[in-house]
């Protein structure tokens, strides 16, 4: 399974930092401000 497919799957199980919301826009190439809800 495709990497982004995983964690769109596991999107809900996804706590993170304003610093690793960064690194999740970056690695993923993400243009939008609200990666984790």
């Amino acid at each position: 399974m495709e990497d982004k497919q995983v964690l769109f799957n596991n999107i809900d199980k996804v706590h993170t930092t304003e610093m690793g919301i960064d690194r999740i826009k970056k690695n993923l190439k993400l243009d939008t401000d609200d990666v984790v809800e």
